[in-house]
């Protein structure tokens, strides 16, 4: 009896220790890096908003030293591929046709990282088909450049989440004056 419970107790401890976890980790701080540069990229014509202050966690450096860390492999994201270069030329040669209509209102930013055509307030017929072709095109180049992004780094699945890291680079890199949408769909100007 004794043997069999032994036994038993060192084939659980076995097989607990021999369990492995594997966590698929996505790389969110790597795509924001890329998103900021792609971002700034397309829009480069334009200023550049100023980078926000770091902000130092309170405590000494000994406390930072105790709290515990989680260490991750950097992963390489890739956005160098041929349709993710054609892309970011597609949004780079749009780019200086928006600029106006942004800078009037007409078109904004939305939450989810695309554009809308806010108001057509000030716009004649022509003004309005261009600024809603514009969008169009423009939004349709996005969500390619999102699912690319994903597929090329081996989680196509994710799209989503890059279009979310996106979206805030969108917003973050927006010129002073352009309208952004809120969570409730209210505008605000920047």
């Amino acid at each position: 009896m004794k043997v069999s419970l032994r036994c038993l107790f060192w084939s659980g401890l076995l097989l607990a220790v021999s369990c492995v976890t594997v966590n698929i980790y996505f790389p969110a701080e790597e795509i924001r890096g890329a998103a900021d540069r792609i971002v700034n990229e397309v829009w480069s014509d334009r200023p550049a908003p100023p980078a926000p202050a770091e902000e130092k966690a309170p405590g000494s450096s000994l406390f930072r030293l105790l709290q515990p860390n989680t260490a991750y492999a950097a992963q390489d994201i890739d956005v160098s591929t041929p349709e993710i270069r054609a892309i970011k030329e597609s949004l780079k040669a749009r780019a200086g046709k928006l600029f106006p209509y942004l800078d009037g209102g007409q078109i904004g930013l939305g939450n989810d990282g695309l554009l809308k055509v806010r108001s057509t307030e000030g716009l004649d017929m022509r003004s309005r088909a261009e600024a809603s072709r514009l969008v169009q095109s423009e939004n349709d180049d996005r969500m390619r450049l999102y699912r690319e992004i994903a597929r090329a780094n081996d989680f196509p699945d994710r799209s989503d989440e890059v279009q979310e890291i996106f979206a805030g680079s969108w917003r973050d890199q927006a010129s002073k004056g352009w309208y952004l949408e809120g969570k409730d769909g209210s505008w605000s100007r920047k």
